[in-house]
């Protein structure tokens, strides 16, 4: 991986009776997500035993790809439902990566 990725996990709790519709908006971003230039990884996940939580797994070619993102109109859209559909704000979780020892 280059210097510059950006490994992001998000956390996205669903608000009561909001599982299946926050999932669906998520769902809705992966596709075009995954055609950016600057995505690297987008991947959406549902915790079993906790089946209301959401993680999306992202990497990212830095940080302006990144905010590239964030301002395009299909990340605004599910920005606007954001608070119908979450119980508690968005997590973005910074990952370092970490490298085998060399022996």
């Amino acid at each position: 991986m280059a210097d510059n990725t950006l490994s992001i996990i998000a956390v996205l709790k669903a608000k009561a009776g909001c599982r299946e519709s926050l999932k669906s908006a998520l769902q809705a971003l992966i596709v075009p997500t995954r055609q950016e230039e600057g995505c690297l990884d987008y991947a959406l996940f549902q915790l079993q035993e906790t089946p209301d939580v959401f993680y999306m797994r992202e990497s990212w070619k830095g940080q302006e790809a990144l905010d590239a993102h964030i301002a395009l109109p299909h990340f605004q859209a599910f920005v606007q439902q954001m608070d119908a559909l979450l119980a508690e704000p968005l997590q973005l979780v910074r990952l370092n990566a970490v490298e085998p020892q060399q022996i």
